[in-house]
């Protein structure tokens, strides 16, 4: 097997973890969190989400976080969007990325959103035209490209389908979100070399979630197809609003742990990232949150050191 010598991980509590709480974490407490990220090395962050979907609610202070945020000159300060409104939300408040979300998975779309994919793909050119008036980035992401718990197996057409219509409209980084954890390592790494074997020129990037267990195993399969962007949250939080079950993404720090064993570079700096994982559990009050490494941090505090 050969591994990448280095994977750029974009850190996801901000906005998977906290969209899955029991309450609103604060602006202030969002705003601590993120420069505790950023002084761990973390070069990408997904802050947060504009939507106005009542599954979103918890993400509704994305906005006043994005005008108090100092952002740093080195790091991609990113959001998550389901369509033009959420673009030219990102528009007025200063955010200068983010990722549009179509689920490859037509029930778990219309749970999400009330509408189809396709419904969803017939709105991004406006989000282009916004985007481009406002000199903002844009990636895309799929979710459920792998297994739905909904239909089961997700024909490999409907990924095609929505990747082509990403292309149509010049995104070329394009995320697969597992947010069900149901992607199994040798189906993440199969669909994952077809798929770049028909879109060389994409820049995929994997999105794994730990709710079967699989999450690590999925990153080391994604690596061992060439992916070199991986998202995951502090202390394993996450979730989906509208997935029975689902539970939160791969631990930063498990991924960071691991990939520091097998001499793969991240820049980011393990202890560091720990206090900023204490930091989301204390948060939280440790509700949905699953870290081997804070696991064993607690049992054996400075095992990491």
């Amino acid at each position: 097997m050969e591994f990448p010598k280095q994977v750029r991980i974009c850190e996801d509590v901000t906005r998977d973890g906290f969209q899955s709480t029991e309450k609103i974490v604060s602006v202030e407490d969002k705003l601590k969190l993120l420069d505790m990220i950023a002084d761990a090395g973390v070069k990408c962050i997904e802050v947060g989400a504009f939507s106005n979907f009542e599954a979103m609610m918890k993400m509704r202070n994305t906005n006043e976080v994005f005008r108090k945020l100092k952002q740093r000159p080195d790091i991609q300060y990113r959001a998550l969007v389901f369509g033009p409104d959420g673009v030219q939300e990102a528009a007025d408040c200063g955010c200068r990325k983010v990722k549009l979300n179509v689920s490859a998975s037509l029930e778990h779309h219309k749970a999400g959103t009330g509408s189809s994919p396709q419904e969803a793909m017939s709105r991004f050119p406006e989000c282009v035209k916004i985007a481009q008036a406002n000199d903002i980035g844009l990636a895309g992401s799929i979710s459920l490209p792998f297994i739905s718990p909904f239909e089961g197996l997700i024909p490999i057409d409907a990924v095609k389908e929505i990747v082509r219509s990403y292309l149509d409209i010049g995104i070329t980084e394009i995320s697969l979100s597992d947010a069900a954890g149901l992607g199994d390592p040798k189906l993440i790494y199969q669909r994952t070399m077809e798929l770049r074997n028909i879109f060389p020129q994409v820049s995929w990037m994997l999105h794994m979630h730990n709710t079967h267990g699989m999450g690590l195993a999925g990153v080391v399969a994604a690596m061992c197809a060439g992916i070199t962007k991986l998202d995951s949250s502090l202390a394993g939080l996450g979730g989906c609003p509208y997935i029975k079950g689902a539970t939160g993404n791969v631990a930063t720090e498990d991924v960071v742990f691991m990939l520091k064993g097998m001499g793969i570079e991240t820049g980011i700096d393990l202890n560091k990232l720990i206090v900023a994982g204490q930091f989301v559990e204390q948060l939280v009050e440790g509700k949905g949150t699953d870290s081997y490494v804070q696991r064993i941090e607690k049992q054996t505090p400075n095992s990491f050191k």
